[in-house]
């Protein structure tokens, strides 16, 4: 099954061209990564890719639907997104448990009327597949960035959505921090082998082992795409970078450093 089918994809806003004619194809179970340097198009991509924008020309398919034939709500409920800036839409006294729950109605508040007994379980299995069993009577403000992240993840996994889109998941986490989101993402991949991701990132090295696919941005346009083998190495990137850069593969992982003129 095609979850994601873009063709010639073009989106401007106030005279500014933020994606150039993006052609990109993604299959049911796989794991993409969306890479490239600051204002390369990523967060415009991955918004027309959780149907919350449309693309000034060109066609997008999400979920086997068309962007502009649909109703967007109706697709929402079929997407999970993590995205930082969600949380600031939940008080810092709310409980981990009830930041996940609130995922089962798309939410901030928790509907207790509307929950069912399977919704309850499933929160504790999500819980306790991505290692935060313990937060769930904790306020969110006694959370660390790291903790809180899987929280989202937790919540946006509650409708069971075919596609879950990631925009930095890592970003701004210690070693830690990071080290146990990949982790939970690759616990998912492993649990739900028909689940397709797409992970927006600015290093090779916050990717978890179950990445399958990339694709690289520089100025809106797409510098690569396919296999993440054959994308993550040193052309693709440093063309992308617009450095030279050496990547290695390590352990299923990926290591990137650039040669940068002194």
């Amino acid at each position: 099954m095609t979850v994601l089918d873009l063709e010639q994809v073009s989106v401007r806003r106030a005279r500014r061209e933020l994606l150039r004619g993006v052609d990109w194809r993604v299959e049911r179970g796989e794991h993409w990564a969306l890479l490239g340097p600051n204002g390369a198009g990523k967060t415009t991509l991955l918004r027309i890719a959780a149907a919350r924008s449309h693309p000034t020309t060109g066609i997008a398919h999400v979920l086997g639907e068309r962007l502009g034939r649909v109703a967007v709500a109706g697709l929402h409920e079929r997407i999970g997104l993590v995205e930082p800036a969600l949380l600031r839409r939940f008080h810092p006294s709310r409980r981990g448990v009830e930041l996940v729950l609130s995922g089962a109605t798309g939410t901030i508040a928790v509907h207790a009327e509307r929950l069912t007994g399977r919704d309850r379980r499933r929160a504790g299995e999500l819980l306790e597949l991505l290692g935060v069993a313990a937060l769930a009577d904790r306020a969110l403000g006694d959370c660390s960035e790291g903790e809180r992240t899987r929280l989202l993840l937790a919540r946006a996994l509650m409708a069971e959505p075919p596609l879950l889109l990631l925009d930095e998941p890592t970003g701004g986490l210690d070693l830690a921090g990071r080290e146990l989101v990949l982790a939970a993402l690759d616990a998912l991949a492993r649990s739900r082998p028909g689940l397709t991701t797409v992970t927006v990132t600015h290093h090779v090295e916050e990717l978890p082992r179950s990445t399958t696919h990339a694709l690289l941005l520089h100025a809106g346009a797409v510098v690569a795409s396919g296999p993440a083998a054959d994308v993550l190495a040193d052309t693709p990137l440093s063309a992308c970078f617009g450095v030279p850069v050496h990547v290695e593969a390590v352990g299923g992982r990926y290591l990137a450093a650039a040669a940068v003129p002194r």
